[in-house]
């Protein structure tokens, strides 16, 4: 009787434990989701979330932005403005305020067409702020109406065009070594086609665009002769990557319906040319439309840039700069 009543208290008291600890479990348990919880609650996950952004939403602004501009979000009213323009293909970070700011006074404008204005600085005016151009960069520096070189800059390897390549004195137009390889490997690839290549201008120092610049400056006027030529310090020519490429019996006003024009545009990118200022293309390269001038870049960004369509002002703010 008295082992019975032992293992009967033995029972209560293993029952009593086990209902403890279940309390206790419970309890700790749901001590941790409401730690958690709060733990969340700080997140900008569930902050973005509880403003109105869906969690897809969510997770393209915590990839795309940091603190100063996630908390901007949240102290705005939830907008489509912020999260389309941060969707955009060609969103720069360090551009974000500058975007908006510039749809505030351009509501007309559409958001592709705001985030290549700002990326390609064309918010400012032409000559007013200016950059040194990063020499480092090799093949994929810029020279724009916002990048310029100094007047005393001599690309390095300079390679002359013999008189069957390039009109003008034996060895008057140069470029620098992997541009000439490249060329010649394009030239080649063309005669095969049955075209015939010149090349009608190539490297100028600074005193040759001083000189070009003004001869168009003095007959028609500043206006015109920006949009003609470069100021010096600003042209492509001065890089020793850039080529005013004809065909022949074709002149600049005639060359753009030549059929070796046509296969340039087709085949360029495979040897890492581009045509630096597309049709329709004004409003980024601050230049009109010229059909003969190539740009050497190197076959992987020459093929971005044919394959999506863009220029090069905008693939070296996304990808170079």
């Amino acid at each position: 009787m008295k082992r019975l009543k032992l293992r009967k208290k033995a029972r209560n008291t293993l029952l009593i434990s086990i209902i403890i600890i279940i309390f206790l479990s419970i309890g700790l348990h749901s001590a941790i989701k409401i730690h958690k919880q709060k733990e969340y609650e700080k997140t900008y996950e569930y902050k973005l979330t509880n403003v109105g952004y869906s969690l897809d939403d969510t997770k393209i602004i915590l990839d795309k932005l940091k603190d100063k501009e996630i908390n901007y979000l949240l102290e705005n009213d939830k907008s489509d403005l912020y999260l389309n323009i941060i969707k955009e293909k060609y969103f720069i970070y360090d551009n974000f305020y500058n975007y908006i700011n510039y749809y505030n006074k351009n509501k007309d404008k559409d958001l592709r067409s705001i985030v290549e204005i700002i990326n390609t600085n064309r918010d400012k005016e032409y000559y007013t702020e200016t950059y040194d151009t990063d020499i480092s960069k090799c093949y994929l520096l810029i020279t724009n109406k916002y990048y310029h070189l100094n007047e005393n800059y001599i690309p390095a390897n300079l390679v002359s065009f013999s008189t069957t390549y390039a009109w003008g004195d034996k060895g008057s137009k140069q470029v620098t070594q992997d541009t000439y390889d490249a060329y010649m490997n394009m030239w080649k690839a063309s005669h095969e086609n049955g075209y015939y290549l010149m090349v009608s201008s190539a490297y100028r120092d600074y005193n040759k665009q001083v000189s070009v610049y003004d001869e168009y400056k003095t007959k028609s006027g500043e206006k015109y002769a920006d949009s003609i030529a470069a100021r010096p310090g600003y042209s492509e020519h001065q890089t020793g990557y850039a080529l005013d490429i004809f065909e022949k019996g074709y002149t600049q006003k005639t060359f753009e319906t030549s059929d070796s024009y046509k296969w340039l545009q087709d085949n360029a990118h495979k040897f890492g040319f581009i045509e630096r200022y597309p049709k329709d293309k004004e409003n980024i390269t601050g230049f009109t439309y010229e059909s003969w001038h190539y740009r050497y870049v190197g076959v992987e960004a020459a093929t971005y840039i044919h394959d999506n369509h863009i220029t090069f002002d905008e693939y070296y703010a996304y990808f170079v700069k």
